[in-house]
């Protein structure tokens, strides 16, 4: 067995180390979900991915191989750990075939080329840059290979949607403002020469400025949701899920019920003649301006670490400092009014960044603030990373799993609730409306592809949420790019809290968290595996 272990151990190295070389950006990036994070990939700091048509189909090859080599390596007799790493690894080969092969997102998605121009500049300009004093040729080195990976685009470009050509033109002219206006501020900021660069500067900008022409010639044509199969193909397959998509709509579907009865509920206890909606409509931030908004953010994060410290989360690791920061011009395209950007290293100089749009002050769409807090920084997204990135098993450690990663974010904002952090029960209403906005996204996901959804019933249910008419077409439109994704939030939710149900009463709620954060993020019916086998220990 040990044999095994070590050709498996291999594989893994070959298949990581192969990835990092062909894809640094997109494997340093947790943006692209459907790669691993390779941690070799720092070593590639002055390469920009090559999209080029032969080398995919190379790649697709190349990783083929090794998935055949994997399913040959017989280890059913080995220890769970091993087969859970058999599997996990081999969850991972099939996300990046199921994506260059099957989907083609390089052939239907200009954004992807777009966001690996601007996150190959930002991985060495804001995270580089924190741990290594010159930084000029990595930087230099990727700038002069925007030219030739947006030529591959317009070479590779087959047909894309509409509304993905409305969101890369917005994203080339983010990142031409970006380049116009901020960029040299930030180099001077970082003592970068900016003689030196501008004429890459411009260089980049005219690259991007014909990219742009190249989008407004070719149009877009109509979003379709995407078969039934590759969705089935990207649960079974990308994510070691076996419910149906029946299942996974109805669980939605309940959730969604049983939570528009907890929001009339709720909204009763704190005001018997005022709706939800009436309540949250007169229920301000304490935030004026931009400053105060990203003040306001900053504070939960040390309130909720030390919180989520005393209710037991005491396993989470001494990990870098968040900076919070308005998001950058060029990410605002693709970004929603939060999010979290993992470090590159695990270098203590190197920050963790979550962004936040500090656009709607006056509006009033930060009333989530707490929440967002939670689902992106602690106990959610930055607590997970750090944990992961601290296993020692190196398959788990460079591996992802949406399912995992954003159903226990969701699930770390009913703890802020269930372990009393909250103490406006206006605050209640506003954890119960995410709840249902991602159960119906959940059901959009699933149901649009089993022909139990309809576009014009899921736009209604979001306007019942508060968002406007233009909002909700928007927000249906996006869901649409990322099939699979939008279900991740409820159901991963769901997979949790089923196994903390069964699990949590035997070991305890602490021991239950942080079980369930030190194996990684791996498919949940392996997840029960190890849970029954603790619990067996134990008895």
């Amino acid at each position: 067995m040990e044999e095994k272990r070590a050709k498996l151990d291999k594989l893994a190295g070959d298949y990581f180390d192969f990835m990092a070389r062909a894809y640094p950006v997109m494997s340093l990036s947790d943006e692209f979900y459907f790669f691993p994070r390779a941690e070799e990939a720092v070593k590639y700091l002055r390469c920009l991915d090559s999209l080029d048509e032969e080398k995919i189909k190379q790649d697709v090859s190349y990783v083929r191989i090794l998935r055949q080599r994997l399913e040959k390596l017989n280890i059913k007799e080995a220890a769970l750990e091993t087969q859970i790493d058999k599997q996990f690894l081999k969850q991972s080969m099939n996300g990046f075939i199921r994506e260059f092969e099957q989907v083609k997102v390089w052939q239907n998605d200009p954004n992807l080329y777009l966001k690996i121009a601007v996150l190959g500049i930002e991985q060495v300009i804001n995270k580089l840059s924190a741990v290594q004093s010159d930084i000029r040729e990595e930087l230099a080195s990727r700038m002069k290979q925007i030219a030739r990976l947006l030529n591959e685009a317009k070479v590779n470009l087959k047909g894309f949607s509409h509304i993905r050509n409305s969101i890369a033109i917005l994203l080339a002219q983010a990142e031409i403002e970006y380049l116009k206006s901020g960029f040299s501020a930030l180099l001077a900021k970082k003592g970068v020469g900016i003689k030196k660069f501008e004429a890459l500067i411009g260089d980049v900008i005219r690259s991007l400025a014909d990219f742009d022409t190249f989008l407004r010639k070719r149009g877009g044509g109509k979003e379709f949701p995407g078969n039934r199969e590759l969705l089935e193909y990207l649960l079974t397959g990308g994510f070691s899920y076996k419910r149906s998509l029946e299942e996974i709509f109805e669980i939605a579907s309940e959730e969604y019920q049983k939570t528009k009865l907890r929001l009339k509920k709720t909204a009763r206890f704190i005001h018997p003649s005022k709706s939800w909606q009436r309540i949250l409509s007169e229920y301000k931030l304490k935030a004026g301006n931009k400053k105060q908004l990203l003040n306001l953010y900053s504070g939960q994060i040390l309130s909720l670490k030390n919180f989520f410290i005393k209710y037991g989360f005491a396993d989470i690791p001494g990990t870098q400092n968040i900076q919070v920061e308005q998001t950058p011009v060029y990410l605002e395209p693709i970004r929603a009014s939060a999010s979290y950007s993992c470090p590159l290293t695990n270098n203590p100089k190197e920050p963790a960044f979550f962004y936040v749009s500090t656009g709607g002050v006056r509006e009033n769409i930060h009333q989530e603030y707490i929440f967002v807090t939670a689902h992106e920084t602690y106990p959610g997204h930055h607590l997970l990373d750090s944990i992961r990135r601290n296993i020692k098993n190196p398959i788990r450690r460079q591996i992802e799993s949406p399912l995992f990663y954003e159903g226990w974010a969701s699930y770390a904002e009913r703890l802020v609730d269930e372990f009393g952090y909250l103490k406006d029960s206006r605050q209640k209403l506003i954890g119960l409306r995410r709840q249902a906005w991602r159960a119906i996204r959940a059901k959009i996901d699933a149901g649009i592809r089993i022909n139990r959804t309809k576009l014009s019933g899921a736009e209604k249910e979001l306007r019942w949420l508060g968002y406007s008419p233009p909002r909700a077409k928007a927000m249906l439109q996006h869901y649409l790019l990322t099939p699979g994704y939008q279900l991740c939030y409820t159901i991963g939710k769901f997979e949790i809290e089923r196994l903390r149900k069964k699990f949590a009463p035997k070991i305890g709620i602490n021991n239950f968290h942080n079980y369930l954060l030190a194996a990684g993020q791996i498919p949940f019916d392996l997840i029960e595996k190890r849970m029954q086998n603790l619990c067996q220990a134990n008895s």
